[in-house]
């Protein structure tokens, strides 16, 4: 099926365009990982399946992030194939057809079926026994329906392996990662220097959006929050028009993005500083942090952390106090670069510190009526420990 649109967009007008954080070299040497994964597991072809909610793995194979839903497929040997029904005012020239270095880029309109056929005739041409899936949560009901109607083929859901590789960062990874957390740092000090009594939540957000904006980030990571007084304890929301006031608990969490890699962090800060009640509480989550981030080093396991964060849980004594007004999650963690869930993560299975992995590591304790206490910080395991990729004074209260 041919897509028409009035500007063409093939590989020879595109490749002017190109933006890419990193060297075509990068994303070969990623493909060339990933296939030796495949033929370790008799597969034949891997299908990514992304969408603009969730395009991290869309993101590491071909620094495409689309407007709609798009697919990726890795074969043993020829170049991968691109599939995308994020198509604006019909145009894929113009849908960010030109992000990507992949040069067979396929429009196809929005429509299942036609989705489902251009998948299917792309696969079939391959011949293959064994189809590895990531990404199968995002792949519509109706596309994968018709998929294994028409494919006979034996399939295989290959997310965690593909995790893994993605899990360990390459030194350009990291480089950008840094850049991202940086960015991130300074529009949280920004902020938090911004916050005085009388100041508005969303003037203080603003601090931080546009400082991320004048660095060089393509976008937020996440929706940014500032929240202060009894909204506080509910952790997540957005920030109002409620103007700060003289010993609010004030909560603030913020990411970067740029080619689609991301930073996380929060800081809690008490305006004119803390009450005993308040100190008691921050320090609980301080204490984790400093504890925790020092035994964080390759060949560490999850477990161990979780072992010695629940450990100093029952040592707080928080929950015999506010009961169930209170998340209490010292051990709080969740990857980060292009995605939220990879390794490591407790809900996973060989989630062993290695070096170069990156994950937002955030103890917290959200007390409703009370106030939010979290720091948070992206950080990034080196040889013998962790370092901050989001560097900025911890303690504001």
């Amino acid at each position: 099926m041919t897509y028409l649109s009035q500007v063409p967009y093939g590989w020879e007008i595109r490749k002017k365009y190109v933006d890419l954080p990193f060297p075509v070299s990068e994303y070969e040497s990623r493909l060339e990982r990933i296939r030796k994964s495949m033929e370790s597991n008799d597969l034949d072809c891997l299908l990514i399946f992304g969408d603009s909610g969730d395009p991290g793995d869309l993101v590491y194979v071909s620094n495409f992030i689309p407007f709609g839903r798009a697919a990726i497929i890795i074969r043993k040997s020829a170049q991968p194939i691109l599939i995308t029904d994020a198509i604006l005012h019909g145009e894929p020239i113009n849908s960010y057809a030109w992000m990507t270095w992949i040069k067979e880029f396929v429009a196809v309109k929005h429509n299942d079926e036609e989705f489902a056929a251009v998948l299917s005739k792309a696969l079939i041409r391959e011949k293959p026994n064994k189809i590895g899936i990531v990404g199968i949560d995002n792949l519509p009901f109706p596309i994968w329906e018709k998929l294994r109607s028409c494919l006979r083929f034996s399939w295989v859901d290959f997310w965690f392996e593909f995790t893994r590789i993605k899990s360990i960062r390459s030194n350009l990874e990291v480089k950008l990662c840094r850049e991202v957390g940086l960015i991130t740092a300074e529009s949280m000090k920004s902020a938090v220097e911004s916050i005085e009594e009388g100041r508005r939540e969303n003037e203080i957000a603003s601090k931080a959006l546009r400082t991320m904006l004048e660095l060089g980030a393509h976008d937020r990571s996440f929706q940014t929050i500032v929240n202060s007084g009894p909204k506080a304890g509910l952790k997540h929301s957005y920030p109002t028009d409620r103007k700060i006031k003289r010993g609010d608990l004030v909560y603030l969490d913020m990411g970067a993005m740029k080619f689609g890699y991301q930073a996380d962090m929060s800081r809690s800060v008490v305006v004119g500083g803390a009450n005993s009640e308040q100190r008691a509480v921050l320090d609980v989550v301080l204490n984790a942090y400093n504890v925790l981030t020092k035994m964080m080093r390759p060949g560490v396991k999850t477990s161990e952390l979780a072992n010695t964060a629940n450990r100093l849980e029952k040592e707080s004594n928080l929950r015999s106090k506010y009961g169930n007004l209170m998340y209490l999650g010292l051990i709080v963690h969740h990857a980060i670069a292009t995605s939220f869930i990879e390794l490591p993560s407790l809900g996973l299975p060989d989630t062993v510190l290695q070096k170069n992995m990156s994950f937002a590591f955030e103890p917290m304790a959200h007390i409703l009526d009370f106030g939010t206490a979290v720091i948070e910080d992206t950080l990034l395991i080196t040889d013998d420990g962790e370092e901050s990729l989001t560097p900025f004074e911890i303690v504001h209260w």
